[in-house]
């Protein structure tokens, strides 16, 4: 099919189009690299066996994590205090880690399934590729407790293809990218066939995704009837992070705080970020909740700030304490939430008994937390129902989808100063603008020191702070009623539509094997 590329320079290949993958994410958003490096690594995979796509894939999953998460560096080095060799030593870990995890064995299915279905047309083996991609795109949202980073679909939130967002999330997103630039792909190629009825069909199809996906700009999947105005502040306090859990500095904290919200009391909801109150809730924390909600009950209003918060259970007569990653509504408000997806080593250790201790990025403060219920009721602010998202929380679509059904809007809290001026701020920021618009809601997003932003219904940003800077942003949100059909079925239809084409995939490559069988009988 193509000229097989081996060794070296395959590797090579593979890494280049590996490394320019993180180019079409947020900050750089220059989405076509996303199209150039898909096809880069489809093509290095040509005409090799299924160890030597193994190793092809890895070396492209080290260029693809080795640029994409690369922020990492700087929160073991910066913030856990190790050194720059162990630094380097531990991020380039992580990411042969990642490698090995989602994208060499992708390599390798991939050639053990064209071997196995008999793919040898250009199409069969682009679908194929295509059903795979995907397939790994959903194991990285939930496999060992997921890492959904660098999808596909969110290089292109701000393209017509978007619009899809609210029937099928960001990763039927994924899949309609793939479709196109595969498809394209396929045009290319073939392109002495134009006159042919299935040229001309993949070319309609592909066009008909994007001209139906700036149709679909128009389309209000949610309802405004019955809802509301509120004009909302989230406070950016731009705090140290080496003095954040500093017990000394607990109070000076507080005070910037209560400083940079003295003059928006009048707004209907105050936002403080994740763990803005570093004290435990309710051993230590309790007096300032309360002194603060007494301050917000003057103007009516909801202050919703994060903060740790601990249970104590006595099991066999003994004290058992637990530590949650939390937020809590006081004021004209109610409730609270414990986070459920914890970042390993940030808020637990993964094998603790053995790591805690070693160096001090495994001792980090507070990566004791527990992972909260599955069932919690969502915030109340007045009577707007708020489904809230501490931190890592909001790049899982499948989590938001279902956490955000019957609320009116939607909070995120975080500290992303454990990733500095890096690109790592800015991915997740990319993520959170998804959510909106795969929920059809506005969303506020309060952190610590950047990205602080209010962002639409369609995934567009209002207004949003400058990083590294202390300040309160301010504006008005529309709270809405309703699901989008995403929120309803999640990704479980484009989930067996995959299962679906591979069913067919085996199929004919049993009809395939059993002609073939009758010919070779046949006297």
């Amino acid at each position: 099919m193509t000229k097989k590329l081996v060794g070296w320079p395959g590797h090579f290949l593979a890494l280049s189009v590996g490394i320019i993958w993180a180019f079409g994410f947020a900050p750089f958003n220059i989405w076509p690299l996303t199209g150039l490096s898909l096809l880069g690594f489809f093509f290095s995979l040509q005409s090799l066996t299924r160890r030597q796509a193994l190793w092809r894939a890895l070396w492209y999953g080290i260029g693809f994590y080795g640029v994409g998460v690369s922020w990492v560096y700087v929160s073991i080095h910066q913030y856990g205090s190790a050194p720059i060799a162990l630094a380097v030593f531990l991020t380039s870990l992580f990411v042969i880690f990642l490698s090995f995890l989602f994208f060499a064995p992708l390599g390798w299915t991939y050639v053990w399934l064209t071997q196995r279905f008999k793919a040898s047309t250009l199409g069969s083996r682009l679908v194929l590729f295509g059903l795979l991609w995907l397939v790994f795109e959903w194991l990285k949202t939930w496999f060992l407790t997921g890492f959904p980073w660098l999808l596909l679909g969110y290089a292109y939130i701000d393209t017509p293809l978007a619009n899809w967002s609210p029937v099928i999330g960001s990763l039927g997103l994924s899949a309609l990218v793939l479709a196109s630039w595969l498809g394209l792909t396929w045009l290319t190629i073939q392109r002495k066939q134009w006159t042919s009825k299935l040229w001309q069909c993949v070319l309609a199809c592909t066009t008909l995704l994007w001209v139906a996906g700036a149709l679909l700009s128009n389309q209000q999947w949610t309802d405004n009837a019955q809802t509301k105005t509120l004009t909302v502040s989230a406070v950016q306090a731009n705090i140290p992070q080496q003095l954040k859990w500093n017990k000394e500095y607990a109070h000076t904290t507080l005070a910037t705080y209560r400083l940079l919200s003295k003059d928006h009391w009048k707004s209907d909801l105050i936002i403080w970020p994740e763990n803005a109150i570093p004290l435990v809730y309710p051993l230590q924390a309790k007096s300032f909740v309360d002194m603060f909600a007494e301050e917000a009950n003057k103007y009516q209003n909801t202050l919703i700030t994060g903060l740790p918060f601990m249970n104590q259970k006595v099991i066999d007569g003994q004290p058992y304490r637990t530590f949650y990653n939390g937020i809590i509504a006081a004021g004209n408000g109610s409730g609270s939430y414990h986070k459920q997806k914890l970042v390993p080593f940030g808020e637990y250790v993964p094998l603790e008994d053995l790591l805690r201790g070693l160096i001090k990025f495994f001792n980090l403060p507070m990566s004791s937390f527990s992972s909260g219920d599955s069932n919690q009721p969502h915030l109340i602010a007045d009577q707007t129902k708020i489904a809230a998202f501490i931190c890592y929380e909001i790049v899982y679509g499948d989590f938001v989808a279902k956490q955000a059904q019957q609320s009116n809007l939607l909070i995120t809290i975080s500290n992303d100063s454990w990733f500095g001026a890096s690109i790592g701020p800015h991915q997740h920021f990319q993520m959170a603008r998804m959510r909106a618009l795969e929920t059809g809601r506005y969303l506020i997003r309060a952190t610590n020191d950047g990205i602080s932003a209010i962002i639409n219904d369609q995934g567009d940003v209002i207004t949003q702070l400058p990083q590294f800077q202390a300040d309160v942003l301010t504006g008005k949100v529309q709270t809405k009623q309703g699901n989008t059909p995403y929120m309803i079925w999640q990704s479980y239809p484009l989930l067996l539509m995959i299962g679906f084409i591979l069913a067919v995939f085996g199929w004919n490559a049993r009809q395939k094997q059993s002609l073939a069988m009758e010919q070779t009988s046949t006297p």
